[in-house]
């Protein structure tokens, strides 16, 4: 009875934990969700790209190229390129989760998102004695997905009718930037997100959201690069 009353309480703080995120990533949700049918897709369509996708940056990202009827091939490098990041979220939670069966792997890859790997990062080691810490993370994932759906299916049903005034797509690009900082954690990810941010500017009149790919290659290459080639810290100053 206590092991259940441990795993319930951790799944409550770790919900708690991530609501403030929630702030920025509601508005997102709706501009995917809005995005999504104002790209062609019924509503069935953008529902179920919204369960079985849940990656609003790749969303975002192919839905141009939807538009513009791009080759297949192109989206699916689109969306993989986009999603990189997520390799490396994968290598650094492995040693938190290697022990879980494999269903447990299997949900917690599926409901990851940036925000909640910052945060569980930033409270938790590997070698952390809480048994249930992976409680934790999956109260914080489940609030943001289901967070994400509400907030994409009023974009999707109801989008139409929110004015214009409101400028959710200044506010969910508000919103990108505060789930984005707590990532900048070291030198190698401030020199890759400063690298993208340039070439994603000079390139932004590309075809087919091609400057998109060549941000995201300029900002992993330049990072990769920092993160070989500096020194540790505490070293050289």
């Amino acid at each position: 009875m206590t092991f259940r009353r441990e795993r319930i309480s951790a799944l409550r703080e770790g919900a708690l934990a991530a609501a403030p995120l929630l702030v920025g990533m509601v508005p997102f949700g709706i501009v995917v969700g809005l995005a999504m049918v104002s790209a062609g897709l019924t509503q069935a369509q953008a529902v179920a790209m919204s369960v079985l996708v849940f990656a609003g940056s790749a969303q975002l990202a192919v839905l141009p190229l939807l538009i513009a009827k791009a080759p297949l091939w192109v989206m699916y490098a689109t969306t993989v390129i986009v999603n990189l990041r997520y390799v490396i979220y994968s290598a650094v939670l492995a040693p938190y989760f290697e022990h879980l069966s494999r269903p447990w792997r299997v949900l917690l890859s599926y409901i990851t998102v940036d925000g909640i790997f910052a945060l569980y990062v930033g409270r938790y080691k590997p070698d952390h004695a809480n048994p249930h810490k992976h409680w934790y993370y999956l109260g914080a994932s489940l609030l943001m997905w289901i967070g994400w759906q509400l907030a994409s299916w009023i974009g999707i049903f109801a989008g139409a009718l929110i004015p214009k005034e409101w400028s959710l797509e200044f506010a969910s690009t508000l919103g990108l930037i505060a789930l984005v900082m707590p990532l900048l954690f070291d030198r190698a990810v401030v020199w890759g997100a400063l690298a993208a941010g340039g070439v994603s500017l000079v390139a932004a009149k590309l075809p087919l959201n091609l400057g998109l790919l060549a941000a995201i290659a300029a900002g992993v290459a330049v990072g990769l690069a920092v993160a070989r080639f500096s020194p540790p810290k505490g070293e050289g100053g």
